[in-house]
């Protein structure tokens, strides 16, 4: 071999080594990245499941805890106070048992479970549980001796000032984990299951196994240790099925507040198919097995392998660059996703707690979220009022004389329909005071549950300033009144004046006898009752009505009538009152009280507006006001019609409006019809409506019949 030939076959040889050693190098990278690649995917899963299961128990643990603090410890007993809060926390948490264990081995259920004599609380499972944790925690899964169904229990123990009162406990079936659990797939044979630390199964998609077998026993090749899993409470571990002969991934995750582990298992397989990375790098496996294969059969081959292997690279690097840079753009997804879905929901809860209004959310009555103005409006913590029903915020009657639970479902009755209610309703706080509000009111579905949203505004300040309007516009009338008074006494005085100057004469003409004594006292005392019976009459008309109540229209119309019979027979002004149902009475809901005020305002003005007509000849009476009564199908109607000349047609449609009056400031509030309205439309739910005659003006009240 000359000396060209043999440096050329060392040449080659070392090339040759560098080939394969670079071949080894790379292929030993790419399996390590399919490794990590599969691992990391698989981990991801493990990880997002627990995290469910995690959400899933810290609710539950909230709802335990807030049950806890709403039970009144120093009446706690088998009474109706003590199971109000376990029931609703049944609901609220979709519990199959809530109930409380006391010292004395008795148990207090909220399923109304009568237990045998034997049963003692403090041998029991979940109460051993809260004892020995002295904390919220999860029991082992045990057979419930109400529905005698797999179940686990949140327990809690209850204390009083450091003093042990008992154990609150509630039972979840285990059918609600293993619906989350046999929703996860991984592939298309693998699966996820739940186990404790010693390796026995708590979940799992081969019933089974549950409660009866540990997954050393099942998986024998994966060598599970508690001892390892505490050590490390997250991790993957590849293992070798030798009686399947299949290598197999298992992931698992601790849950917190537990000594759970979330299993996800799935043969190698199917786990290198996961995802299409996954599945380019293999192929670069196999591209690069062939060329160490062909670098190390010919030299020829090792030069085309160098050059096929040259080419390869840069495919790959470019490959893997791209994966990269797609794994990186999709990381950078994530997070602005995830970022974005944290500014909008801090955007909305800081919007749901700074509402004007306070907001709650009930489920079939009970409230299971509410806002800060809520809490301050209703006066107490948050966990104070969460659990409670609107009717328990409620009280019994509403101001119209309906009960509140019948109203309250025909309002939301009528909202299923998908039309937004509103309506005023009257709520009580914590501490027993009542307050009026403004409610809109609107039935949501979300996750096939009926939810009721409710936006509640105070309207207290509001409807005081209504009432203190409506009381000042009584006093604004009472000057006039006042003069109407003087009137009504002006006669009986003169009489009971002439009775004392008759008594003087008759002593000096010796006239006095006894039948004269009590002619004088009978005429007096006649006298003076009327003039009582006066005071009585303007002294009820300023007391304002605290609560709707039926009433005769026609006995209203009958007082509003005497209040100002002294003023139009003063004025020459003849009044009548036609009733169409002759002497039988018509009884509306409302306050009779505010509706005499309404009457006497409305005969007021037309008695102002006939007062600026010219004077008629004594004797021809062209100046009357009319009182029309009729009852219809569903209404009764109070026609006031005078022949004053009527309203000015521009000024017609602003009557009504506050502050606004044809009088001047000096003899008008502009108040008067203003309030009228309100009383008349809002508060008795009737029309009050004006138009012009052919010789006057015309108010038309319109007030449905009463519900009795």
């Amino acid at each position: 071999m000359n000396f060209k030939l043999k440096n050329t076959l060392i040449w080659m040889a070392i090339f040759s080594i560098i080939i394969l050693t670079a071949v080894g190098i790379t292929y030993r990278s790419t399996s390590s990245l399919v490794e990590k690649t599969i691992y990391d995917h698989l981990h991801v899963l493990t990880v997002d499941t627990a995290k469910t299961i995690e959400t899933w128990l810290n609710q539950q643990m909230k709802i335990l805890n807030a049950t806890a603090d709403s039970i009144d410890y120093e009446n706690i007993g088998n009474n109706p106070e003590t199971l109000r809060p376990l029931k609703m926390a049944m609901k609220a948490g979709h519990f199959s048992d809530v109930y409380i264990g006391l010292p004395d081995g008795k148990i207090i259920d909220g399923a109304d479970w009568v237990p045998p004599e034997t049963y003692d609380t403090r041998i029991r499972p979940w109460y051993l549980r809260a004892i020995e944790v002295g904390q919220t925690a999860v029991t082992k899964p045990y057979i419930d001796l109400t529905t005698m169904e797999l179940v686990i229990a949140l327990v809690t123990p209850l204390k009083k000032h450091d003093d042990f009162i008992g154990v609150l406990s509630a039972d979840t079936v285990l059918d609600v984990l293993v619906e989350n659990i046999a929703n996860v797939k991984v592939g298309e044979t693998g699966y996820a299951f739940i186990v404790e630390e010693n390796g026995m199964i708590l979940v799992h998609p081969n019933h089974d196994y549950v409660m009866k077998t540990r997954l050393q026993e099942i998986e024998p090749d994966l060598k599970w240790k508690a001892e390892q899993a505490q050590e490390l409470p997250h991790g993957t571990i590849a293992y070798q099925d030798k009686i399947a002969n299949e290598d197999y991934l298992l992931s698992y995750q601790k849950v917190p507040n537990t000594d759970w582990y979330l299993c996800t298992i799935v043969p190698l397989t199917e786990a290198y198919a996961l995802t299409q990375k996954a599945t380019i790098l293999s192929a670069v496996e196999v591209v690069l097995l062939v060329l160490g294969g062909l670098a190390s059969v010919t030299l020829l081959g090792i030069g085309g392998s160098a050059l096929v292997l040259l080419i390869f690279s840069r495919k790959f690097k470019t490959t893997v660059d791209k994966q990269r840079e797609e794994i990186s753009g999709i990381n950078e997804d994530l997070k602005w996703n995830i970022n974005k879905r944290k500014e909008v929901e801090a955007y909305y809860q800081t919007l749901f707690n700074v509402a004007n209004d306070a907001i709650i959310l009930c489920k079939k009555f009970y409230l299971v979220e509410c806002n800060e103005r809520a809490e301050g409006m209703f006066g107490g913590g948050r966990y104070e009022v969460l659990g409670r029903s609107v009717l328990d915020l409620s009280p019994e009657y509403q101001p119209d004389g309906i009960e509140s639970v019948h109203k309250l479902r025909s309002v939301i009755e009528n909202s299923e329909a998908g039309d937004e209610q509103f309506l005023v309703w009257t709520f009580s706080r914590l501490d027993g005071t009542e307050f009026p509000s403004e409610v809109g009111l609107k039935v949501l579905h979300l996750n096939e549950e009926e939810l009721t949203l409710y936006s509640i505004r105070d309207i207290s300040k509001r409807v005081n300033a209504e009432e203190q309007l409506r009381q000042a516009q009584k006093m604004a009338a009472m000057g006039e009144m006042l003069g109407a008074i003087a009137h009504q006494w002006r006669q009986p005085l003169n009489t009971l004046s002439t009775y004392v100057a008759s008594i003087q004469s008759a002593y000096f003409n010796n006239l006095i006898s006894k039948e004269y004594i009590e002619k004088m006292v009978s005429g007096a005392d006649a006298q003076i009752q009327f003039m009582s019976k006066t005071i009585d009459d303007f002294r009820h008309f300023f007391r304002p009505s605290k609560q709707k109540n039926p009433f005769d229209i026609i006995a209203a119309v009958r007082s509003a009538v005497k209040l100002l019979d002294p003023h139009l027979e003063h004025n020459e002004i003849v009044l009548s009152v036609n009733q169409s149902n002759g002497d039988t009475e018509l009884v509306v809901d409302g306050y009779q009280s505010e509706f005499v005020h309404v009457l006497v305002n409305i005969l007021d003005n037309a008695k102002d507006s006939i007062k600026g007509k010219p004077q008629q000849p004594k004797g021809v009476c062209h100046r009357f006001i009319d009182i029309d009564i009729a009852a219809h199908d569903q209404l009764v109607e109070v026609c006031v019609k005078d022949n004053g000349g009527g309203i000015p047609v521009h000024l017609l449609p602003k009557i009504f409006d506050p502050y606004f009056t044809t009088k001047g400031t000096s003899s008008g509030t502009g108040l008067g019809l203003y309030m009228a309205k309100v009383i008349v439309e809002k508060e008795m739910k009737g029309k009050l409506l004006a138009e012009n005659t052919e010789v006057g003006s015309s108010f038309i009240i319109q007030l449905p019949h009463s519900s009795l």
